[in-house]
């Protein structure tokens, strides 16, 4: 497992090598968020803000007016959710090229107390205009999206992992931007996910394959814009669908997905395995997974049980 924190700041100082416009911006982030080895290479091109969320997304927006490439690096609620307005308002509907990284989305920061934890970000990031909305789940994922993020048109948010992950398969990767990536080809159903959860899903996928159920996973590391095509083309056929996040069901993956197969006329069933809204406990990260039963174990369980009921609904 690598840290995906630190492949982002590795990979941050090797673009920052490469491209001199790119500028760190920090909100007391800086050593925990992936932006110390930038700061000690760039301080000329390095910017601490402080506790100063709204303040530093604008900021970010007029460095962009300058023909500079802010990467502001916060913690993901007091990005998300404090800031809120300044992301729409100066990032969205401005079209700045700004690219903001949401540090521990999802449970991340479960320990800190419900107050850190992010599971709302994804639904408010998908509604502001003009962002294309990342979520990468380990190291590789992370490179990729920040290259991405510095080669795209307009405002990118990254969704960042806090957790050490392992890739949720084994051999060369098929990424790219606005396409979803095909972790495993099945019969049954559909699992869509994105983020640390890919791992959880491949495990869940291992586990109902040894009683001889056959589902296709497949990992949306760009949330916004969606792959529609990808969610059809799976669904097709199966019993039914799934989509497992650390998000609430509201605005995240699941509402996508929902948003797709109804508009098509799909008509197949989808079952959202998410954290359910105005949660509020708070412990261990694998512990609390499993308790809201987004682990892979506790993820097979739910699909199973979904898979027969469907089954039994139609004899």
């Amino acid at each position: 497992m690598n840290d995906p924190r630190k492949a982002f700041e590795m990979k941050l100082v090797e673009l920052g090598r490469e491209d001199k416009r790119i500028v760190a911006v920090s909100c007391d982030s800086c050593a925990g968020g992936g932006l110390s080895a930038f700061f000690q290479e760039f301080p000329e091109r390095s910017i601490e803000v402080g506790i100063s969320e709204q303040n530093a997304v604008s900021l970010c927006a007029a460095l962009s007016r300058q023909g500079l490439l802010p990467v502001l690096v916060i913690i993901n609620p007091f990005l998300t959710m404090r800031a809120y307005e300044q992301v729409r308002d100066d990032l969205g509907y401005m079209n700045s090229k700004v690219i903001i990284v949401g540090s521990g989305g999802g449970l991340a920061y479960s320990t800190l107390g419900s107050t850190h934890i992010a599971v709302e970000d994804v639904g408010l990031m998908r509604s502001v205009p003009h962002l294309t909305v990342l979520a990468p789940g380990d190291a590789d994922e992370v490179e990729f999206c920040l290259e991405q993020a510095i080669a795209a048109d307009g405002p990118v948010y990254i969704r960042m992992p806090r957790q050490a992950r392992s890739a949720p398969v084994d051999g060369p990767r098929s990424m790219k931007l606005g396409k979803a990536e095909v972790l495993s080809e099945g019969t049954d159903g559909a699992l869509y996910t994105y983020g640390p959860s890919a791992e959880e899903a491949m495990k869940a996928c291992r586990i109902l394959s040894e009683s001889g159920t056959s589902l296709s996973v497949l990992n949306f590391t760009t949330i916004k814009p969606l792959d529609a095509e990808a969610v059809l083309a799976h669904a097709k056929g199966k019993r039914a669908v799934f989509t497992l996040e650390e998000h609430i069901p509201t605005g995240g993956l699941g509402s996508a997905v929902a948003e797709v197969l109804a508009q098509a006329g799909a008509g197949v069933p989808l079952h959202m395995l998410a954290v359910p809204e105005g949660a509020k406990n708070t412990g261990p990260y694998d512990e609390l997974l499993a308790f809201y039963g987004l682990s892979g174990e506790e993820a097979a369980k739910r699909i199973a049980a979904a898979l027969n009921t469907s089954a039994s609904e139609t004899k």
